[in-house]
């Protein structure tokens, strides 16, 4: 599995990424990000016998993975059906993206304001890694890309300390990366950039009230894209999930 430490950017080494500590964890990885960049579609079905035989496990650890992901509204398990790629709804990315808006900013804001100077560095080498990946031409939809996006938000998460807040933002995050993926024109990528400049910027300065405005016109803007998006993939406002 390609991980966000192979990736190299201008200016020095990366931050040591953690490795996945047990099989579950490498299969979970393994299809959120399968599921996150479409390589997997809504509806589709998981066969548990084939990916089993293809990632070398016992079925155990992959209906225990299955369960992870059902519980970040990724898949469902559905009677006669089994475990099938949760379909797109509005409903879903709607409630992810406002509970997603009350919550991050705390974790931004404790990045600004404490200590570790370590989380504003490593924001800034992901962000010159999607710079430089952009300027490679690697598609947004992309595990690189995907990796690098990832680990800059999850670097923010850190501020917010071990615990409840981060489990659930980094959750939150993989739910509605699932749908930003889809709505990034390059319109919508040099924007984005400029937020993520902005955002890693003012946590440098240690100034949580502008770092609050920052992410909120991120997430803002984020979120209309993604409606748009949606809308103009034919899926209606009424929405709602199964």
């Amino acid at each position: 599995m390609t991980t966000p430490s192979s990736f190299a950017a201008p200016g020095g080494k990366p931050p040591t990424a953690t490795p996945p500590e047990t099989v579950t964890e490498f299969v979970v990885e393994q299809l959120r990000d399968r599921i996150v960049l479409g390589q997997i579609q809504p509806g589709q079905k998981l066969s548990v016998y084939s990916l089993a035989e293809e990632f070398g496990v016992s079925r155990v650890p992959l209906r225990e993975a299955v369960r992870q992901l059902e519980a970040e509204c990724l898949v469902d398990n559905l009677p006669r059906r089994g475990t099938v790629v949760r379909p797109l709804n509005i409903a879903d990315i709607t409630d992810a993206y406002q509970i997603f808006e009350r919550i991050e900013v705390i974790a931004a804001q404790r990045a600004a304001t404490g200590g570790d100077a370590s989380i504003a560095k490593e924001m800034r080498y992901w962000l010159d890694t999607m710079s430089a990946l952009t300027e490679q031409g690697v598609p947004e939809a992309s595990e690189q890309m995907l990796h690098a996006h990832r680990a800059f938000h999850f670097a923010m998460f850190r501020g917010g300390g071990e615990g409840v807040l981060q489990r659930h933002l980094r959750m939150l995050w993989n739910t509605c990366e699932r749908y930003v993926i889809k709505s990034h024109t390059p319109e919508r990528r040099v924007a984005a950039a400029r937020e993520h400049d902005e955002i890693a910027r003012q946590i440098e300065a240690r100034d949580p009230d502008a770092v609050a405005e920052a992410l909120a016109v991120h997430i803002h803007a984020s979120m209309a894209a993604t409606m748009a998006s949606l809308r103009a993939m034919g899926i209606a406002e009424s929405a709602t999930p199964s």
